[in-house]
């Protein structure tokens, strides 16, 4: 095994004690557990940085591989996770975050890693500043949405059976911070997929030549229902169980479109002579 492939199995190692922890801290209801867990996936997650910038660094922008890609939407998701756990002291979402970069980051290595020119050079620098940063911190926004309202749906059933809050649930925030954590991923959310999705309309035309193609709708679709939920909970002032199902329900239908995407081979496969 040489240094890269080590340092690769170190993340997977890291996130799989990482999500094993969080799993058994909080059906034990051990904050202890939970917290170390947390530190553990920190440790995954300055370890999958560095090979990212090792990554980056011996790649232009232009032949970054498809499983690169999939690496990165795992950092967000586990670096939104990082910054919800330790400045807005949201421990819960690592729940969804560490086992969702886990996934993402083993499967990008089902990827072919060859090189594939998307863009010329004089391009790739915007596109991936303005596409996929926009978007991935999206779709890591909408995934601790998902979290939180997957909690909140649980919570109110129980709350609402007037069944006691025994075992995880005792140990677990109020609604109104289910709540809260899906206003916050929404309001920031959904202006960064808009910019995300708008910036690959541009870029697409000028790759593949994809206006109009049905990845293009359904992106359409998802960016649809993200705004409907936008403007309920900032026109509207809407919260409760339905924003909630909403956003999960806007998760669901985003990851399939990322996989369309994946499949269609958005990001590789396709090439483009400067």
């Amino acid at each position: 095994m040489d240094f890269d492939k080590a340092l690769a199995a170190g993340v997977v190692i890291l996130y799989s004690l990482g999500t094993l922890g969080f799993f058994l801290g909080t059906l034990a209801g051990k904050r202890g557990i939970k917290n170390i867990s947390g530190y553990v996936t920190l440790a995954g997650f300055a370890l999958h940085t560095a090979v990212g910038i090792n990554d980056f660094r011996s790649e232009s922008i232009a032949e970054l591989s498809f499983g690169f890609y999939m690496q990165f939407l795992a950092w967000c998701l586990v670096g939104i996770y990082i910054v919800a756990w330790r400045w807005l002291r949201y421990p819960f979402l690592g729940l969804t975050a560490a086992p969702l970069a886990l996934l993402l980051y083993a499967l990008s290595f089902r990827i072919a890693h060859s090189e594939h020119t998307l863009l010329p050079e004089h391009l790739s620098g915007l596109f991936f500043g303005m596409h996929i940063w926009s978007l991935y911190l999206s779709i890591g926004l909408l995934a601790m949405a998902f979290c939180a309202g997957l909690l909140f749906v649980y919570t109110e059933n129980k709350l609402k059976k007037k069944s006691p809050l025994a075992g995880f649930t005792k140990d677990m925030p109020s609604l109104s911070t289910y709540d809260k954590v899906n206003f916050i991923a929404v309001v920031v959310g959904f202006p960064l997929f808009t910019l995300g999705l708008m910036s690959g309309f541009i870029w697409s035309p000028i790759a593949q030549g994809l206006t109009g193609s049905p990845k293009v709708l359904y992106s359409l679709f998802v960016w649809f229902l993200y705004a409907l939920l936008f403007y309920q909970r900032t026109a509207l002032g809407r919260r409760g169980r339905k924003t909630a199902v909403m956003a999960i329900a806007i998760f669901i239908i985003s990851i399939l479109s990322m996989g369309l995407d994946f499949t269609m081979s958005h990001h590789s496969g396709q090439l483009l002579q400067p």
